[in-house]
């Protein structure tokens, strides 16, 4: 799945949402430090320039895909594959994701 941050409508949306091997955050357009640290707090518990860790409640709550069983089975699922990378923080229930910037 590939969380999109879009500049020009200062909007998150999800690509790709049954793809749980592929975990990242694009950025995409311009956007100031204070817009890009507004659009990533709704997602993030913290975040740098290179990664974001997104909560795990932002993403089992997702308005399209909560009450689907594929979506939380798929997160449970994900979440349990990467715990072995570091890539899970349990004291802020959230997950490593990679930012990518693009135009």
């Amino acid at each position: 799945m590939i969380i999109r941050l879009i500049a020009n409508s200062r909007s998150i949306e999800i690509d790709d949402p049954r793809n749980f091997r592929a975990f990242a955050v694009r950025i995409e357009g311009a956007l100031e430090g204070a817009a890009e640290a507004e659009l990533l707090g709704r997602i993030a518990v913290k975040h740098d320039r290179e990664h974001a860790w997104i909560s795990e409640q932002v993403l089992r709550d997702w308005p399209q895909f909560k009450s689907e069983a594929w979506w939380q089975d798929g997160l449970t699922g994900m979440i349990s594959a990467v715990q072995k990378f570091g890539w899970i923080d349990n004291e802020n229930h959230s997950i490593r994701a990679h930012i990518e910037h693009v135009p």
